[in-house]
């Protein structure tokens, strides 16, 4: 895998060498800008509103816009040279145990590769985290900017999560939920949770579901390209049902589907 920042995990007085790979990657089906006429593709020119001209991508910085309007341009090199401790080291600054982060702060998912020589160090933090259930907290600066990151083992090796700052969480403003919100009948409530129970799975497994967007774009294209319909699906449409018989009904549905896929894989 390419590395695209390298460094060493610290924690304590233990250094690891290791590079940071990316985790994921999107497999969505992109498009180009065209000219709906004749599908040829939209160039996007770059325009100075000064001197209403277009600039090459060598006469551009980036700049920060100030509530009066002045801008301060800064360049790749200023910012590349930012002293922040955490360019080259991530410094756990302490264990916390597994489940405690709240998962809207998660951000990217990066794979630690550790170097040859410290593979040895490497494992031992893995396994350490595994025996206590505890995950890392601490810092990385990724392309001059830095991030709260997570560590946390992840099959045979060590996953680092970029977190969200706490101020880039939203506050809920659900105040109208709880205000006006009625309060569930005790049975209504029973056959919720019984609905929760005849649906749920030991184990989490996401092998089983496609992403149905990108298969029927796909289709689509093909289509297109043999100069053929494609068949749209009608619209699903379902009628208001009292609550009760609605959660009764879902609980029986589950409980048949779960029946018939043990007998199947009996």
């Amino acid at each position: 895998m390419q590395t695209l920042w390298n460094g060493v995990i610290s924690f304590g007085l233990v250094a690891i060498p290791v590079g940071l790979a990316a985790a994921t990657e999107s497999r969505s089906i992109s498009f180009r800008q065209v000219h709906r006429a004749d599908g040829a593709r939209v160039r996007h020119q770059r325009v100075c509103t000064a001197e209403d001209r277009p600039v090459s991508w060598e006469e551009i910085a980036k700049g920060y816009e100030l509530p009066d309007g002045r801008m301060v341009v800064m360049s790749d090199d200023e910012l590349a040279e930012l002293p922040l401790p955490s360019a080259h080291t991530i410094e756990v600054a302490e264990f916390v145990p597994a489940g405690t982060v709240d998962p809207i702060l998660f951000d990217h998912s990066y794979f630690l590769q550790p170097r040859q020589v410290a593979l040895g160090a490497y494992s031992l933090l893995r396994d350490a985290m595994i025996d206590t259930g505890h995950v890392g907290l601490g810092r990385v600066a990724i392309r001059t900017r830095e991030r709260l990151a997570l560590l946390r083992p992840y099959g045979p090796g060590i996953c680092l999560v970029t977190l969200l700052w706490p101020d880039e969480v939203r506050e809920p403003d659900f105040g109208w939920l709880t205000d006006q919100t009625p309060q569930p009948r005790e049975q209504e409530q029973r056959m919720a949770e019984q609905l929760v129970l005849s649906l749920a799975s030991t184990t989490f497994d996401l092998t089983g579901y496609r992403d149905h967007s990108r298969e029927a774009l796909q289709a689509l294209i093909d289509a297109k390209l043999a100069h053929r319909e494609i068949a749209v699906p009608e619209p699903r449409t379902q009628e208001a049902a009292d609550l009760e018989e609605a959660l009764r009904a879902s609980v029986d549905q589950a409980r048949q589907t779960r029946t018939a896929e043990q007998r199947g894989t009996g």
